[in-house]
């Protein structure tokens, strides 16, 4: 609505003559004779409140600047410093005057204007461009449920616990066992694969195993194939040395991560907290869930049914296609590559070995022997899954099977085949030759060398002569006895050197003290 400027003149004229505290019924009563609401008057009149208040406090914008940054010193996962206790802080150290005491409500205030309070960053999402392009993997163990006892067939009974008041899942459970539960989720599709295992713990053997069942074709699951790359935590399979090789060999780059970066698993961890919410917790609802039993089998059963449920639903930006249409659009690009079978019997550990004399290494306390290679370095690959052992050797990259070691018993002897050092021994016991080294001098021919230049041989110190001091200070002693003359600082020096380049010699120091007394005679005698 527009009002007339006459209007708006007359309303201003009203507005300036009412008193202090009125002035807003002025408002109130023409809004309503002229049917408009208040904010279009205080709009055309420009009069609007000011809601914002001036700083009384000097320089506090930069004195806040420093609180944060105070606030903020310790590591971020252990939150920061208060605000009352920042100031006190920055005051002791000089950093802001000491009149900013007390003003926390003052800086907390400050502060937010500044966008200096906590605050997530911006995230940047991202979108695999198409399917099997990358795979993000995590295992994590079950909120609600807890391995109860063990079937004589090797299946597992499960129970519900309602877990510790503070919600930590991770409570202790009647045995060590626990279900965990392993997952993948395709980036670009979304569409997720997971299983319930039970196990003691997170281990590299669950992960590949896992990965073998997802990745190979099935009728209970929709997705299959080698992905391009694979984002998963520094977990146990990601940094074991067996993990790597066996993802290099299939071709499949391993994405960087950052430890302990939550946002860059989202797309993983972020399924887990849905399968609680929408899959385990409805088991509560049974009338007495305490007593509530049912297998490990049936559970990944009614798992897989709730997942196709949940890969049935829209793609997360795509809304006209399913997560598991978005994942079928593979085809376009050729279809899947299929894992190769038995992948899992191709994963190995390595350990560096040195095989003895006696064609026999040890690992882990077991002896193994060799055949046809002894006294050699090797490499030692044990199959992950069954256990299989193989030798390289690391000179001549050539491979041998290892049995274990029985040694023979007493009267029992095993002939091996000469080395080729050994036969090398025999051979030179049937060549005749014989020694004609060091005959004759070389030919130098009609070349004269010239001759090498002597220099001054140096003086050494004989500890056995007797006729040297042992030190200056008892050769200038008898100089002095024999001499009865005392010399001055400069004289002392130059005698000193004098004696020693003589190498400290009793004649020289004797000679020389009678050839000092003699001048001092004349000079005395010829005043």
């Amino acid at each position: 609505m527009s009002l007339s400027p006459n209007i708006i003149e007359t309303v201003r004229c009203d507005w300036r003559s009412a008193p202090t505290g009125s002035k807003s019924k002025v408002v109130q009563r023409w809004s309503r004779a002229l049917d408009c609401s208040q904010a279009t008057i205080y709009r055309a009149l420009g009069i609007g409140r000011n809601r914002k208040g001036v700083r009384t406090l000097p320089n506090v914008e930069a004195c806040a600047q420093i609180v944060s940054q105070v606030k903020k010193k310790p590591p971020e996962n252990h939150g920061e410093i208060t605000t009352e206790q920042a100031i006190r802080i920055a005051v002791e150290n000089g950093a802001i005057p000491k009149a900013m005491l007390g003003k926390a409500s003052s800086f907390d205030r400050v502060m937010r204007d500044l966008g200096l309070n906590r605050k997530k960053r911006r995230i940047q999402r991202f979108q695999a461009e198409y399917p099997n392009q990358l795979h993000h993997v995590d295992a994590s163990t079950s909120k609600c449920f807890y391995i109860h006892r063990e079937l004589p067939d090797g299946d597992r009974v499960l129970r519900l616990h309602a877990g510790s008041k503070t919600g930590y899942k991770n409570k202790p459970v009647p045995i060590r066992e626990r279900p965990w539960v392993y997952g993948l989720v395709d980036d670009h599709s979304g569409y997720q694969v997971a299983r319930y295992i039970a196990a003691f713990g997170e281990t590299a053997v669950d992960n590949l195993d896992f990965m073998q069942w997802a990745w190979s074709r099935t009728d209970e699951k929709t997705l299959f194939g080698l992905p391009d790359m694979l984002k998963g935590d520094l977990g146990p399979m990601m940094r074991g040395p067996a993990g790597q090789d066996f993802f290099d060999r299939l071709g499949i780059t391993i994405d960087p991560s950052m430890p302990e970066n939550k946002e860059s698993h989202g797309k993983i961890e972020r399924p887990w907290r849905t399968a609680w919410q929408r899959f385990e917790k409805p088991f509560f609802v049974q009338p007495d869930w305490r007593k509530f039993e049912i297998s490990l089998s049936e559970l990944n059963r009614r798992f897989l049914v709730y997942l196709d449920e949940l890969n049935d639903r829209p793609h997360r930006y795509e809304k006209t296609i399913s997560r598991r249409q978005a994942w079928q659009r593979i085809n376009q690009r050729g279809g899947a590559v299929a894992i190769p079978e038995n992948a899992l019997a191709t994963v190995a550990r390595r350990f560096d070995r040195t095989v003895g004399p006696d064609g026999c290494f040890s690992i882990d306390n077991t002896i193994y022997e060799v055949k046809g290679l002894h006294d050699a370095k090797v490499f030692v690959y044990v199959g992950v899954f069954d256990g299989t052992l193989v030798v390289e050797d690391r000179a001549s990259g050539e491979k041998y099977e290892v049995e274990d070691f029985k040694p023979n018993p007493v009267g029992t002897y095993t002939g091996h085949k000469h080395t080729p050092h050994q036969k090398a021994r025999k051979e030179a016991e049937k060549l005749a030759v014989t020694n004609t080294l060091y005959m004759d001098h070389n030919d130098t021919g009609k070349v004269t060398p010239f001759p090498t230049r002597v220099r001054p041989a140096p003086a050494i110190d004989n500890p056995l002569s007797v006729n040297t001091y042992p030190s200056l200070s008892h050769a200038m002693k008898d100089f002095v006895a024999i001499s009865g003359i005392v010399p001055d600082a400069e004289t002392r020096e130059a005698l000193s050197g004098l004696i020693i380049e003589n190498g400290l010699a009793k004649a020289f120091v004797r000679e020389l003290a009678l050839g000092v007394q003699a001048e001092a005679e004349r000079s005395v005698k010829h005043g």
